[in-house]
């Protein structure tokens, strides 16, 4: 019997176990929830950062390999990576400091710099070490779950908050896409986080100024700003934040009646050394690095080196200006390139062929600028009418040169023509006079005749021709000369005046149609004397009947290559405008927050969109609107008078100090692109959303946290463990509706709308999921 009432006893307890367990389940998360509200464990706050790294890590490094393919702008960046490796010169709109840092990447993952990088699509079968690239922007995108998660913690002490905001980060679908590839967006979010993180650190320790924990922070603030500043000049945007910072500080210090003088001009000193020094050094070092790195050039007729001044190209081993010797001063019968004497000056440049038959000037042959050496760039200077007494083309006897006064004629050796000026508009800058090269044969006297006749009755010009056509003369002024100055090569500045029209050899600085002008540049005579555009210097010269002299004096020191390569740098950003096939794919800001448009970055045999979670860009939108309303709600009750208890009045503090710089910095990253008008993507806003995102985690890390002001203790709680469940639930399922969109899918055809996975999900019509 007593057996019996054990074993009915144990099975009791048997059946008894798992409901314990549960309810000590229960009793445990209950009590994590409780911690995780009050903010005060620090089991709990490491158990919620370990959580989001660990996804951030897992969601960024899923897929990664997919596709084994070029994709969208790796085309691009992969390519630097290899001439960095290679150490082949290459100019970019960027800084170079990111794409250092993804060929640090490259390089410690075994790649050698082979691959082409063509085109998206080229396979990467066969190369070693470009995985290793897509990891290290892998690894700092997920970088910004942790840096999210301590910026809000610094600004608000709230650990829902902080978990708030890092999910929206963590789950974020079109930030992960940004940060698989081989791109400058993963590195630019991360350092972009990490100056204002610094901002952030700066402010908590703001009471303890001059100790060893303010001078880290000045320090790490100074490094990441100067680091944000070498990826992309975007990083401008968080460099004026931190600047504004530091400038009402320091007001508030000045206005502080019971801060010495000498105290406010140590701030001073120490904010200058720290964060326009220190950036401004690191800024310069990392243009000193690449300058050191690229001393190859891509190969003698490359443009990128070409749009540069000669001093510039006499660094780059290979490039032709490199060690070069040639005469001194200018011959007649000298063969010569032309080069404009402006910022990316275009060469003088021929080719065979013409000008439309549709217009006027038809079947004239093209004269253009042209970035890149090429043996069309030479031109050989001619006397107004004689012609060469020697077989090889050059002049008999002693060499003539060329002075300031003289009138010459530029004959174009490739094509057999020689330069001329109609009377015709120019085809793109109607105000200018047409330039054309008019065919030419120095052997033969008849020839020419007869040729200079046909040509201008069939061109309609109603030119009469002559060996000495006047259109064809041009008179040679050097800036600043006298009669008698010879024109020197690499020195002299240099018009060309039409004789009879008394306009001048000018670079418009408009394009040719791409269809009949190769997207050229526009070679025109203009009547403005004074345009600078006006102005050309003979770049390469040859002749063998003068002395060749060495030029290694005009080449250009690093603060000198320094200068112009930024100078080039905002050039090519002007020229960066909407046209051909890109006005439709480019977006406008007034999109962006609504995850209006998407943008489709491959589509062979596997489709990947950058479009982003809707949900989060929703809600992040939602708060943005909330956050001046809750801004203005606590000014008036401050206004008012209203007092609230010391720890309440604390935390509004911060969380007023977060929500107004929070706001600013996304404000600072989103508006300037309303006053721009070059090309636009959808990535452009992808800084502007992180802060959003942090900002909406603030807000509503607060409100929930402020529910005990409005309710019971045990229903706020009850409210906040809903809310907070709902929020982090919704996240999850949006980010299992859109992961995809975003990581890539297989796909068996072409897009099809109405056949699409993911066309359920599908809120616009520009969404082409």
């Amino acid at each position: 019997m007593r057996d019996s009432e054990e074993v009915q006893g144990k099975r009791v307890v048997g059946r008894l176990a798992p409901v314990h367990q549960g309810a000590a389940m229960v009793t445990r998360l209950h009590n994590f929830m409780q911690h995780f509200r009050d903010s005060e464990s620090v089991h709990s706050w490491w158990c919620v950062w370990w959580v989001f790294l660990v996804a951030a890590v897992a969601s960024r490094l899923h897929y990664i390999t997919m596709p084994y393919k070029v994709v969208w702008d790796e085309a691009h960046f992969g390519k630097m990576v290899g001439w960095y490796i290679n150490r082949t010169f290459f100019t970019d709109v960027h800084p170079p400091g990111g794409k250092i840092l993804l060929a640090l990447f490259g390089y410690f993952g075994g790649y050698n710099g082979s691959h082409s990088f063509i085109s998206p699509n080229t396979p990467y079968d066969g190369f070693h070490g470009i995985m290793p690239m897509r990891v290290g922007c892998a690894l700092l995108g997920a970088g910004l779950v942790p840096l999210a998660f301590h910026i809000v913690w610094t600004l608000t002490r709230s650990l829902p908050a902080s978990a708030f905001a890092s999910a929206l980060i963590t789950f974020e679908v079109g930030t992960i896409t940004l940060s698989k590839f081989i791109l400058l967006d993963p590195l630019l979010f991360f350092f972009i986080l990490a100056s204002f993180h610094g901002l952030c650190l700066m402010h908590s320790v703001a009471h303890r100024s001059f100790s060893r924990e303010w001078w880290g922070s000045l320090l790490y603030t100074g490094v990441m700003l100067g680091f944000v500043m070498s990826i992309k000049f975007v990083g401008l945007f968080v460099v004026l934040v931190v600047g504004l910072y530091t400038a009402l500080d320091l007001w508030n210090k000045l206005g502080d009646l019971h801060c010495p003088l000498v105290n406010v001009l140590k701030h001073l000193v120490a904010y200058i050394l720290c964060l326009i020094i220190l950036p401004a050094t690191i800024y310069i070092t990392v243009f000193f690095i690449h300058d050191q790195l690229l001393v190859r050039a891509k190969s003698i007729h490359a443009a990128e080196e070409g749009i540069f001044s000669p001093g510039f190209q006499m660094k780059l081993k290979d490039n032709a200006l490199n060690n070069i010797t040639q005469p001194k001063d200018v011959a007649y019968g000298s063969i010569v390139t032309l080069k404009n004497n402006n910022l990316a000056g275009v060469y003088l440049h021929s080719h065979n062929l013409t000008y439309p038959e549709r217009i006027p000037g038809k079947n004239m042959q093209q004269v253009t600028g042209f970035s890149a050496k090429d043996v069309n760039n030479y031109f050989k200077i001619l006397f107004p009418e004689e012609d060469p007494d020697l077989a090889n083309g050059f002049y008999n006897g002693l060499p003539e040169l060329v002075s300031h006064g003289d009138w010459v004629r530029l004959y174009h050796p490739t094509t057999s023509a020689i330069l001329a000026c109609s009377k015709n508009k120019s085809l793109v800058t109607r105000k200018h006079r047409l330039i054309y090269a008019k065919p030419y044969n120095l052997t033969d006297v008849v020839e020419v005749v007869y040729s200079n006749n046909m040509f201008d009755s069939n061109s309609n010009s109603g030119v009469s021709s002559s060996l000495m056509s006047p259109w064809q003369l041009w008179k040679v002024h050097i800036e600043g000369g006298q009669p008698g100055d010879v024109v020197k090569t690499l020195d002299s500045r240099v018009k060309f005046l039409c004789v009879p029209y008394n306009c001048a050899l000018t670079w418009s600085k408009a394009k040719l149609p791409l269809m009949w002008g190769g997207g050229q540049a526009e070679v025109t005579c203009s009547n403005n004397l004074q345009d600078p555009y006006t102005m050309w210097m003979v770049e390469q010269h040859y002749n063998p009947y003068l002395k060749n002299y060495t030029y290694n004096h005009l080449k250009s020191g690093f603060l000198s290559r320094f200068v112009e390569t930024h100078r080039i740098m905002t050039w090519i950003n002007s020229r960066l405008k909407p046209e051909g096939p890109d006005r439709f794919n480019s977006h406008r800001p007034w999109m962006w927050p609504i995850c209006f448009k998407s943008q489709v970055w491959y589509d062979v045999n596997f489709r990947i969109v950058l479009l982003g979670n809707p949900l989060i860009f929703w809600i992040n939108l939602v708060f943005l609107l909330i956050t001046p309303v809750f801004l203005l709600y606590h000014y008036y009750r401050y206004k008012r008078g209203y007092d609230d208890t010391p720890q309440i009045e604390e935390k509004k503090e911060r969380v007023l100090f977060a929500c107004k710089w929070l706001l600013l910095a996304y404000l600072m990253h989103y508006i300037p692109f309303y006053t721009m008008d070059r090309i636009l993507y959808y990535h452009h806003y992808f800084p502007a959303l992180q802060f959003s995102s942090l900002l909406t985690g603030v807000v509503l890390g607060h409100l929930l946290e402020a529910l005990d002001s409005w309710l019971p203790s045990s229903k706020a709680n009850t409210a906040f463990y809903w809310v907070s469940g709902i929020f982090f639930v919704m996240l999850i399922y949006s980010f299992h509706l859109f992961c995809y969109v975003g990581y890539g899918h297989p796909t068996i055809s072409g897009f099809n709308p109405d056949n699409s996975t993911f066309k359920n999900i599908r809120v616009f019509d520009e969404w082409e999921i």
